[in-house]
């Protein structure tokens, strides 16, 4: 079984180019859960993928699809160990949207720890 099929939520996060994202999708692996779409590019004309072009892939997989993000790619800064930061307003409505999908995740109330 793959991890994504075994994962409770996912995240599904691409480079938009031509209106167009990257990717290969698994089929069945979607089916029911929580999903996070976020997409970068370096074109404002862009910002509405997510929301027009991979929410519709990513329901007909079957997939909870929560409110998607667009960050333009000159608004996140790269360090030098390859950590990525986004400026501070795209910083902030990423932790409202990651909110938002927190709030969507199964519960784990029956997990407990030893």
């Amino acid at each position: 079984m793959s991890l994504v099929a075994q994962a409770d939520a996912l995240v599904v996060a691409t480079p938009i180019s031509k209106a167009a994202y990257s990717g290969l999708l698994p089929q069945h692996a979607f089916t029911g859960k929580p999903v996070l779409p976020l997409a970068t590019g370096g074109s404002p004309a862009h910002v509405l993928a997510p929301d027009y072009a991979l929410r519709p892939v990513l329901t007909s997989l079957g997939a909870q699809v929560c409110q998607g993000r667009f960050v333009l790619d000159r608004h996140i800064t790269t360090a030098p160990d390859g950590a990525l930061t986004p400026d501070h307003d795209d910083e902030r409505q990423l932790a409202g949207f990651t909110g938002q999908f927190a709030r969507a995740l199964p519960s784990r109330a029956h997990l407990t720890t030893a």
